[in-house]
């Protein structure tokens, strides 16, 4: 199996403008974008940046020099992943390659892409990283009574998570529509509604515990572990 990343990067995002949604005091988009790549193991992991262009031009940032781009005109979180899903439709991916679908405020901790791989020999079809720290309030407390293991990780079963998430090809096409709904007339994708949908399926989502990745998020960062110092 393989790993394939489509990174969605933008100028700027109307989604920070929301209440609760301050960054950590560390948070620096160049330098979470340069742990993304200093992290990865370029034998199991490739990545495509998918750039958004309606606020500002890719020449202007930081990825300027990169090479592996497409360039999107979106405006919105949610316009953004259908045109994403659409781009990776036209790729030449094959039914066990897995797409990890990131957004630009992601940090990494190192051997993310081998707990990647390993997750996916679990019957599950839907991993992610990030230990969301909402899940363990009380509502959620249930969750913590089935724990998965693996070589390197252990992993539980979570009802949902952020839009940051991996997928085979093949599980990807077979959801399509679900993916297309929750990310259609909306800003910003429904991403909690779309998983328990996916779950109610059969589609099983699981999260590595403790995270290999946290959202830069200051008030739901990953728990136990000190994610500065990874930049």
């Amino acid at each position: 199996m393989k790993i394939n990343v489509y990174l969605r990067h933008c100028y700027y995002s109307k989604v920070q403008e929301a209440p609760g949604k301050q960054r950590p005091d560390w948070w620096n988009k160049e330098k979470v974008f340069q742990n993304f790549k200093n992290t990865l193991n370029p034998e199991t992991t490739k990545y495509t940046i998918i750039y958004d262009e309606h606020y500002g031009k890719i020449e202007n940032t930081f990825l300027s020099q990169e090479k592996n781009t497409h360039i999107i005109n979106c405006g919105g979180e949610a316009k953004s992943f259908i045109e994403t899903l659409r781009y990776i439709q036209t790729q030449n991916h094959s039914a066990e390659d897995i797409i990890y679908f990131l957004e630009d405020d992601y940090v990494h901790r190192p051997e993310w892409d081998n707990i990647l791989l390993e997750g996916f020999t679990l019957p599950v079809s839907y991993v992610t990283l990030y230990d969301h720290r909402d899940k363990y309030q009380e509502m959620y407390a249930e969750l913590m009574s089935k724990i998965l293991i693996t070589e390197c990780s252990h992993l539980k079963p979570v009802p949902s998570t952020t839009n940051t998430f991996a997928v085979k090809y093949k599980t990807l096409i077979k959801d399509l529509y679900i993916h297309q709904k929750y990310s259609t007339d909306t800003e910003p994708t429904q991403d909690h509604s779309k998983f328990l949908d996916l779950n109610q399926k059969g589609n099983y989502l699981i999260s590595c515990l403790p995270g290999y990745s946290t959202h830069c998020q200051a008030d739901l960062l990953s728990p136990c572990i000190d994610w500065k110092k990874y930049l």
